[in-house]
């Protein structure tokens, strides 16, 4: 029983370990193995208390389809204190155990699909300049 249990703990790290990062630079960056283009990696946004602040963007892409989801990292004056969600365009929000399915696209046809980034300041979180810095996950 233990081996099966070390040899499942082996699968699920190399499972982790095969996520894809596609992009995680700060500006506009193709990338060409993952056939992606994200119109912003990151943004800045001058937060309030209690406020959301609502980023679209745009995701094109050249190649296969495909499902991602989203992380992302914040920096500024309070990060703990404010929260990243990405939603479709129908509101549905995106995340690790909902993934946004891109469909497949062309050099000469891509497919473009938008979603919206949701930035919320708690109630408690310091007002100031924050910047978020998005990083789309292929598992």
């Amino acid at each position: 029983m233990r081996k099966v249990g070390a040899l499942l703990s082996l699968f699920l790290i190399g499972v982790v370990a095969g996520a894809v990062y596609h992009f995680t630079i700060k500006g506009d960056v193709e990338v060409s193995k993952a056939d992606l283009e994200l119109s912003q990696q990151s943004f800045t946004a001058e937060l309030k208390t209690g406020t959301t602040y609502i980023k679209e963007i745009e995701i094109t892409n050249y190649g296969s389809g495909k499902e991602v989801y989203f992380e992302f990292v914040v920096e500024g004056p309070d990060p703990e204190a404010v929260d990243v969600e990405v939603h479709d365009i129908y509101g549905n929000k995106i995340n690790s155990g909902n993934k946004l399915l891109i469909p497949a696209g062309t050099q000469d046809s891509p497919t473009n699909v938008t979603i919206n980034v949701h930035v919320t300041a708690d109630k408690n979180a310091e007002a100031g300049e924050y910047t978020v810095y998005i990083m789309a996950k292929e598992t």
